[in-house]
Parts: C-alpha cells; sequence; structure tokens
C-alpha cells in the first residue's frame, strides 16, 4: 500500500517494519519505479507540514479537560454544491483532445427504424454469445 504524506511523529524507521520476499515481475517493479518517481521529490522534511486534525482534536481534549464545555462542531453555513454543467465539460474535454490530435474521418452509421410489428407478431430473439461450456446446464445431473 502506497501513502503520499505522514507526519513526523507517525514516520517509522524501516528497520521496525518486517517485510517478507514476494515474487515480482518485471513489468510491476518497473510500474513501481515510475509511480515512486513521479510522486517522490529530491528533499522532504515532513516537520514542515502540521497534522490540523490531531491538533484540533487534542486542543478539544484538553478544553474538555479543564472543564469547558465544548460543541460538536461549530455552526458554520453550508455552502451549497457546486453543480457542473456535464455536456459543456464534455464538450471542453474533447475540443481538448481533438486540439491535441489529428482529427480522425468517423463513419457513423445510423441505427435502422425498428419495424412495426403487425397484430399477434413476435419479436425475434436477441443474439447471445455462446454460452460456455462450464455452465451448470439445468435439469441434468
Amino acid at each position: 500500500m502506497m501513502q503520499q504524506l505522514l507526519y513526523a511523529p507517525e514516520v517509522r524507521p524501516i528497520t521496525e517494519i518486517e517485510i517478507e520476499d514476494a515474487p515480482v515481475r518485471d513489468t510491476e517493479l518497473a510500474l513501481a519505479k515510475q509511480l515512486i518517481s513521479q510522486m517522490s521529490s529530491k528533499q522532504f522534511d515532513p516537520s514542515l507540514y502540521q497534522d490540523d486534525v490531531t491538533k484540533r482534536i487534542e486542543e478539544a481534549i484538553q478544553r474538555k479537560v479543564e472543564g469547558e464545555e465544548i460543541a460538536i462542531s461549530p455552526s458554520t453555513p453550508e455552502a451549497g454544491a457546486q453543480v457542473i454543467d456535464l455536456m459543456e465539460a464534455l464538450r471542453a474535454s474533447l475540443a481538448k483532445t481533438a486540439s491535441k490530435a489529428p482529427r480522425a474521418k468517423a463513419v457513423v452509421e445510423e441505427p435502422e427504424a425498428p419495424r412495426e410489428l403487425k397484430s399477434g407478431q413476435r419479436k425475434p430473439p436477441k443474439k447471445i454469445a455462446a454460452e460456455p461450456e462450464t455452465r451448470r446446464r439445468v435439469g441434468k445431473r
């Protein structure tokens, strides 16, 4: 499992972690190295980051220990959800990819209009893929 950020008190030395040997394919190893190289930087100092959630919880515990009544959460008005126009987002995405790649001529076939059935006629059965041989047959044991 990969994690992107741990705070300084959460970082443990590698000697504390038991790692078992496991078979690894070359493609998996190459992918792992690529992910690590994309997510890593030359210099990282976890002490530069503060864990605000832990700090807020510890402060609330301290206030409770001192006898202060604490609220579950501050009452702030909730902002409305951001509404995204999906069609506009799709058009923008298509325009972006179309400008990068050469335009290929696509042949668009019109689907056949459904034929009207006379009364008493049935629709033809739908075509299905061949069933695998391992499927259990009903009624035969």
